[in-house]
């Protein structure tokens, strides 16, 4: 009996949710992002099998699965991301961990413990019903996963008092092919091992998120003359969340949506009982929050990029935008705590060959945050190569990956380089 035969035929006695069906297999080697074909040839290749793990018991046995037969693991969520995390390196096993989506809410400690499966706005609906929210949460937080966000090291709405993800995490359960593992927040170093690491050094099965009392939330609309006047207000009001957004965003919006927002840069900031700032009520702005890439219907494709910019150097990276990018293009800045996540929107067509073009404009702004102190929101498959300039403890990390991974099984191409994605990034000539 042929290897392949033999480990298919285990999989559907031992999994209730398999699917080695080839559309299916398609569809789940992908994430949002749309990349040069010629190149996508060249950085991935299919899945073999999806399976839904339904238990931690599951994720034990697709651990040893995975090891017996040498097969790699790419956990996913809801792919909301684009940088190619969760798009497999070597084929292998996609773990759509969607049915692992349990979660309880302990009114007395403010937390929930979650499974990886569940949607962070299916929390919020449930947290909202005991007088409680979440402190943080992402924009895709209609559709994506407690664990994916986790792993992606997540900052969105909310982390401009709160921060990311790893500051609002109290626990995470992590299975790897040592052991299981319980890592308690005793100082943030204790989950720097998990957090933003995209699933090469575990699986997490669990996690114990801070919730806050459900206050109010007031949106205060701002026009401000530059990023650097946002910054001000941000950094003297100490909103819940801020959010900038370019002129040229309120354009794409009225042309795709019909709408009539002035079209100048506005900072929606949003408070807790009582606004911090003289503006203007901005509820319709807020209740937008989750539909940021509604502009790529202006394309059909949208070509963007993710950079977390200090504040400090925010103006000279606005004005390097301004240089780069000729075509019609959108800006939103979400702020952290000192930090600020600019996404960089450019509407183009995968079919023409303006795509490409975009595209390495989209990479040279990267390489400009750099240069100004920034890095990637993320790294993904697709920028693993600069993983090692831009991670604290890079060196520590990839000690800690052999160890707990030794066969590199664990989502192998992602945070830590390989193969020759690296090199034809580096040929196509998108990248530092």
């Amino acid at each position: 009996m042929e290897i392949m035969e033999k480990f298919e035929m285990e999989v559907r006695k031992l999994f209730s949710h398999v699917s080695f069906h080839p559309l299916e297999i398609k569809l789940y080697s992908h994430d949002i992002s749309v990349i040069p074909g010629y190149l996508e040839k060249m950085v991935s290749s299919d899945a073999e099998v999806i399976i839904q793990p339904e238990s931690v018991d599951d994720v034990r046995e697709i651990l040893r699965i995975s090891g017996e037969y040498s097969k790699p693991i790419v956990p996913r969520g809801s792919a909301t991301s684009g940088y190619g995390g969760v798009v497999p390196l070597k084929g292998g096993i996609v773990v759509d961990f969607s049915r692992m989506n349990h979660f309880e809410i302990d009114e007395e400690t403010k937390t929930v413990k979650s499974e990886p499966g569940a949607i962070w706005w299916d929390i919020q609906k449930e947290a909202r019903k005991k007088n409680l929210s979440l402190r943080i949460y992402p924009t895709s937080a209609l559709s994506s996963t407690v664990g994916g966000w986790i792993a992606q090291g997540g900052l969105g709405i909310g982390s401009t008092m709160f921060g990311g993800i790893g500051e609002n995490i109290e626990e995470i359960e992590v299975l790897d092919f040592e052991r299981d593992k319980r890592v308690k927040k005793v100082r943030h170093d204790n989950l720097k091992y998990y957090i933003g690491m995209e699933g090469t050094t575990g699986l997490i099965t669990s996690s114990a998120i801070k919730l806050m009392d459900y206050k109010e939330e007031i949106p205060v609309a701002a026009d401000v003359k530059g990023v650097m006047e946002a910054v001000k207000i941000v950094e003297r009001t100490k909103p819940y969340s801020a959010i900038l957004m370019s002129s040229e965003f309120f354009r794409m919006m009225n042309e795709v949506k019909g709408t009539d927002f002035e079209e100048k840069d506005i900072l929606l900031a949003v408070y807790l009982e009582k606004a911090g700032l003289d503006g203007r009520d901005a509820y319709d702005l807020w209740n937008d929050r989750f539909y940021p890439l509604r502009i790529k219907k202006k394309g059909p494709s949208l070509v963007s990029i993710e950079s977390l910019i200090p504040f400090e150097n925010l103006g000279s990276y606005y004005r390097e935008i301004k240089k780069e990018v000729a075509a019609d293009h959108a800006v939103q800045t979400y702020f952290s705590k000192k930090e600020a996540n600019v996404i960089v929107l450019i509407p183009s067509d995968e079919r023409d060959k303006r795509f490409m073009k975009d595209w390495k404009t989209a990479f040279k702004l990267l390489k400009v945050g750099m240069k100004l102190g920034g890095r990637p929101y993320a790294t993904g498959l697709y920028l693993s190569y600069l993983s090692r300039r831009i991670i604290l403890d890079y060196d520590e990390l990839l000690k800690f990956k052999k160890k707990v991974d030794p066969a590199n099984l664990l989502n192998p191409g992602k945070i830590f380089p390989e193969g020759r994605v690296p090199m034809l990034m580096k040929i196509a000539g998108l990248v530092i």
